[in-house]
């Protein structure tokens, strides 16, 4: 009898440690103090962050206080803000891909591959320009991988062009744009129903928000789609740094904005604000939509906001300890946790239940 309980306090034990998963409405603190993450991505049951100047990192997601590993990448000679540094991962089979935006001299590569874990990274930019001695792949702000091809991967830049591989990220092309013009092309996302299609939200030259489409696979391109000037209080200097396009519906489209969020019914030719800028302007960036039922959305800012009404209204959820402005967001639908790249004041990753 007592070899049994035994048995089962170890069984309860050990089943708690498989999961790190938070009670519903708890916040789970994950560490990152020091260091101001721009993109969280879930791969394979691990939680990558891309954290800049302080490169990347992966945690797994299998087991409680499993711990981050470090991958490489760190520069502290770049500042530390958002979009400068390690940007960018994406996974192809076995092999890591990153994407780098360097701000000052631009002699680096930003476009980088690891083929053993984050031990050795190699430039891996064949095909991409160099411009007056600056090689512009150093302004990979974004990748994109197909999400039924792995192969096929997009990168955007701050140089307003657009780049594409099909054979993993070893040779590119260019399929948008021309150097120098002075675009940023922040978010790149498929139709979940047709992934011909493809969306690029960016940031003009002349610092407004817009839109251009592919229905070819980036063979051809749309001309530029503006956003009006009555969307918010910031249509001139505002970009488009989120998109989510309803799984059942694609003429449905959310953009994660400055200050808010638009919306729009009809694939992108007029918009309208579904949330807005009154807890602050510079706040709103990402959106997450639920792919099982595109009813209900999470987006970041002064708050974490919940609807589940396409958008209509939203519940504001208190970031924890304080902290001043939300960043990255990724959600594992599945298990209903979300994550969280945290600042003002300090910097850190956190889950949330719901």
């Amino acid at each position: 009898m007592k070899k049994l309980i035994y048995l089962v306090i170890i069984s309860i034990v050990i089943s708690s440690c498989g999961n790190e998963i938070p009670e519903p409405g708890e916040w789970q603190d994950l560490g990152f103090e020091d260091k101001l993450v721009g993109k969280l991505h879930i791969i394979d049951n691990e939680l990558y962050a891309c954290a800049g100047r302080d490169g990347l990192f992966r945690k797994s997601l299998k087991k409680y206080n499993a711990k981050w590993k470090y991958l490489g990448l760190a520069d502290t000679t770049e500042n530390r803000t958002i979009e400068i540094g390690l940007t960018d991962v994406v996974k192809i089979n076995d092999e890591l891909l990153v994407s780098y935006l360097e701000s000052y001299k631009q002699e680096k590569c930003g476009v980088y591959r690891s083929v053993d874990d984050g031990e050795n990274w190699t430039p891996s930019d064949s095909g991409m320009f160099i411009i007056n001695g600056f090689i512009t792949t150093s302004q990979v702000i974004r990748l994109k991988q197909h999400p039924a091809i792995p192969e096929i991967i997009f990168a955007g830049t701050s140089m307003s062009v657009i780049y594409k591989s099909e054979d993993g990220g070893k040779s590119w092309s260019k399929v948008y744009g021309e150097l120098g013009t002075g675009a940023l092309n922040y978010a790149i996302e498929f139709t979940p129903d047709n992934y011909d299609n493809i969306w690029v939200g960016c940031e003009s030259g002349y610092f407004y928000p817009y839109l251009i489409n592919s229905e070819n696979m980036g063979n051809t391109w749309s001309d530029m789609i503006g956003f009006p000037q009555n969307i918010g209080p910031y249509s001139f200097d505002n970009a488009v740094y989120d998109i989510q396009i309803s799984p059942q519906n694609d003429s449905i489209m959310y953009f994660g904005m400055l200050g808010l969020i638009a919306k729009s019914i009809d694939k992108g030719q007029t918009f309208r604000r579904v949330l807005g800028w009154e807890d602050g302007i510079y706040m709103n960036w990402r959106i997450e939509i639920n792919p099982e039922d595109p009813t209900e959305l999470f987006s970041t800012g002064c708050y974490l906001y919940h609807s589940i009404d396409s958008g209509e209204t939203w519940d504001k959820i208190t970031p924890p300890d304080d902290r001043d402005a939300l960043y990255a967001l990724e959600v594992d639908w599945g298990k209903r946790i979300l994550y969280v790249s945290t600042s003002s004041p300090g910097n850190g990753i956190y889950n949330y239940s719901f």
